[in-house]
């Protein structure tokens, strides 16, 4: 029987224990009448050791042959291999003490006290149960489903927990399974930290996975905080996933078409050797800054040594200032020229049917479609100007050759973007920035970022457009300073002459207070435009500049200048963006003490766009559709202006001259074209007023704190390396503008009211 209880408990099932199980009082085991109760109990504590055993080993084989997690399965094995080992060693050593007779366990007459035996298996009793406690969490059953089995994390935040304990055995064993179950997951993050690619097994289990709502090359992957063990802290486990990331750009196709121009060869696989060195030189068990010291120390190595080699800062630098110059319309002669030869393209489609439009679709050309080949040629056209304005020794020649290869205007789907406002032709366009599929940028700039920019330079040329066109109607003297002359002696002098002299005043007398009110509406108009233009362009994207500016680390002084003026810059006022420039190459000066990490320039770009969208209100979709709204009633306005004038042309010849046009009815045009003009007019009111209480409405929320533009980052929380973008908290500037507008509003309708009272008397 000795020799059965020592098999069994190295985990053979014997019918020894079935027997020793049963009650003493039952009948038909006659093993119970050789046994006292004593001995009895000390039985059932080595079948209690018995059974352990074989569910042990049973448990981890299960674990380490069907487990999603590598770690789990290392965990598994060491405790099968290592633990259970030294428990069966135990038992051979206390067999073979036995076959030698040793004193310590064979008393008198050969004979084997059951106690003495008991006693020597007792201490393992705690350390199975133990055991066993660890094999249930790392195999729930076979009935469970994988995603519910244990994970990496779960493990190692557990046998940590474990490590504290009073039992200097049981903390022995936690330390030892922590160890191994570190190096596992240290050995599969390796994949990752050396060469950017997920763990080849149980990369489900891993805390770095792929990002679905990717919006740049350098945002492919994201962390599973679910995944992240406490060993890891969370300035590690971003360190980890910029490590990975930035790997795995280097390898893309962007970066090694790069190095392959440049003949070189691969900056990472130059750094392996490093960083597998500070790999092996870490310690267990691992503590929380040993690692992170490590994975920050090889984040600083790829920055400085790889990714700043494939894609320098001053590449940097010169995408930024293609994307202020030409996106956000900091170069002023480029808004212009756009509108200009927009407007000379549309002007060519239409010649000679001004005329013919139905009133109500003068200055509105939805029918009209332009070709993808002449929108190019408009950008073109532009750009070919632009450099006829360039001197040899102008330093913006790389950034205008640089525009000149990356800018492309492009026909866009208006209705799948509804925060996009594109007047500038009738085939809604948006300005985009083409990076080569060869360039290294796509690591600074993402697709989302270029879509982005197209939006805010569609809806800023649209404004910068309408005060263009609003500017040009003071250029219709004939209907604002006319009066007519006397006709000359001697006609003059009769007094068929006077009379003629006394209609022609008192007709143009009639139309200058007939259109009173509708050039007080295109003032009101205008000043609603300028104003606004005024504190996107010249208040929130210089400020917002600025700010990310001198965080790049340029010139305060000159940084600080560039912000005297608020109004925008047009083709005849460019010293804004000129000190912009010079403040560029203060920033070249300071590059030393600048962040020049690509990943850390994307970071706070990515925040400085989204702050900027925020701050001029192109992410708020009320007020895209009031101002969208807005600016097609200007525009019909703008056109039944001119409509007015040709009609007037044709009525004064057929009055004053007799030629008189068969095929026109003048009379009824004018008629209709003023009845139009008082229903835009009164629309336009109503477009200023709707615009104004949208501000009103930012301004609210800008005072109650839920319109910030810093995503939830505070000045006081920001980390002094982290980029904050500005605030936007000058919106009560524009709203006090506003007011004045209206008040001004009010007394000209009240003033109109008065006149057209007059004129009906």
């Amino acid at each position: 029987m000795l020799h059965e209880i020592i098999l069994s408990l190295s985990g053979v099932r014997s019918p020894v224990w079935t027997q020793a199980g049963q009650s003493e009082h039952e009948e038909g085991h006659d093993l119970n009448q050789y046994m006292s109760p004593p001995e009895h109990q000390m039985l059932q504590t080595l079948a209690h050791l018995h059974e352990l055993h074989v569910q042990i080993k049973s448990a981890t084989a299960r674990v380490s042959r069907k487990h999603h997690s590598m770690v789990c399965r290392a965990v598994s094995s060491s405790m099968a291999e290592l633990h259970l080992g030294k428990f069966v060693d135990t038992i051979l050593r206390v067999e073979a003490s036995i076959l030698k007779k040793d004193a310590g366990y064979v008393g008198a007459y050969d004979i084997v006290p059951l106690s003495t035996l008991v006693s020597e298996f007792a201490p393992w009793t705690r350390r199975m149960e133990w055991m066993w406690s660890l094999a249930r969490q790392l195999d729930p059953g076979d009935n469970e489903v994988v995603g519910k089995q244990s994970s990496a994390a779960g493990i190692l935040d557990l046998l940590e927990k474990e490590t504290h304990t009073g039992y200097s055995d049981i903390e022995e064993m936690a330390i030892e399974l922590l160890t191994v179950a570190q190096k596992a997951w240290v050995r599969a993050a390796s994949f990752w930290i050396l060469y950017g690619k997920l763990p080849t097994a149980g990369a489900d289990d891993f805390c770095i996975r792929e990002n679905p709502q990717s919006l740049s090359a350098m945002d492919s992957f994201m962390v599973d905080n679910s995944l992240v063990p406490k060993l890891l802290s969370p300035t590690g486990a971003n360190a980890l996933l910029s490590i990975g990331s930035a790997l795995h750009q280097l390898r893309s196709g962007a970066a090694s078409a790069a190095n392959t121009i440049k003949g070189s060869e691969d900056p990472a696989m130059s750094l392996l050797a490093i960083h597998l060195r500070q790999l092996e030189s870490l310690r267990y068990p691992l503590t929380l800054s040993r690692l992170e010291g490590v994975l920050l120390s090889i984040n600083q190595s790829i920055s400085e040594n790889a990714l700043v080699e494939i894609l320098p800062r001053t590449r940097v630098l010169q995408l930024l200032r293609v994307t202020l110059d030409y996106l956000l319309l900091g170069h002023g002669e480029f808004a212009v020229l756009m509108v200009a030869h927009a407007d000379a393209r549309i002007m060519n489609r239409q010649q000679n049917q001004s005329l013919t439009r139905p009133v109500r679709r003068v200055g509105r050309f939805d029918d009209v479609a332009i070709k993808d080949a002449e929108i190019n040629s408009i950008l073109s056209k532009v750009m070919a100007e632009l450099a006829a304005l360039h001197t040899d020794e102008d330093p913006d020649d790389d950034v205008f050759d640089f525009a000149r290869k990356i800018l492309s205007l492009k026909p866009v789907d208006s209705l799948a973007q509804p925060l996009m406002v594109s007047t500038l032709l009738p085939t809604p366009t948006l300005l985009t920035t083409t990076i080569p599929s060869s360039s290294p940028l796509h690591m600074f700039l993402s697709a989302q970022d270029i879509t982005t920019y197209g939006f805010l330079n569609a809806n800023l040329l649209s404004i910068r457009r309408a005060g263009l066109h609003l500017s040009g109607l003071w250029k219709l003297t004939a209907q604002r300073r006319s009066f007519p002359t006397p006709l000359g002696p001697p006609r003059s002098a009769t007094s068929a002459g006077q009379m003629l002299l006394s209609l022609r005043r008192a007709r143009d007398g009639h139309r200058t207070r007939r259109t009173r009110r509708h050039w007080t509406c295109a003032s009101s108009a205008l000043f609603m435009v300028n104003e606004l233009e005024s504190y996107l362009q010249g208040e929130v994207i210089q400020s917002s500049w600025v700010q990310f500016q001198s965080w790049l680390g340029g010139d305060d002084r000159l940084a600080s200048a560039s912000t005297r003026s608020s109004r925008p810059t047009t083709a005849s006022s460019t010293g804004q963006s000129r000190l912009t420039d010079n403040t560029f190459g203060a920033s070249y000066s300071h590059a030393k003490s600048s962040p020049s990490d690509p990943r850390v320039l994307a970071a706070a770009h990515r925040a400085y766009l989204q702050a900027l969208k925020s701050a001029l209100f192109f992410d708020n979709e009320t007020f895209i559709d009031a101002l969208k709204t807005f600016l097609g009633q200007i525009d019909h306005f703008i056109a039944l202006f001119s409509r007015l004038q040709e009609v007037w042309d044709g009525l004064d010849l057929q009055e004053d001259d007799g030629v008189v046009d068969d095929l026109s009815n003048y009379v009824q045009d004018e008629q209709e074209v003023l009845a139009e003009m008082d229903r835009t007019s009164t629309a336009i009111n109503a477009c200023i007023a709707g615009l104004i209480d949208k501000v009103r409405e930012v301004e609210k929320e800008e005072r109650s704190g839920t319109n910030s533009s810093l995503g939830g980052l505070s000045f006081e929380d920001a980390n002094p390396t982290t980029f904050v973008p500005w605030p936007a908290r000058t919106v009560n500037r524009l709203v006090m503008k506003l007011d004045s507008l209206a008040a001004r509003r009010d007394d000209d309708k009240n003033d109109n009211e008065i006149i057209d009272d007059y004129d009906d008397e």
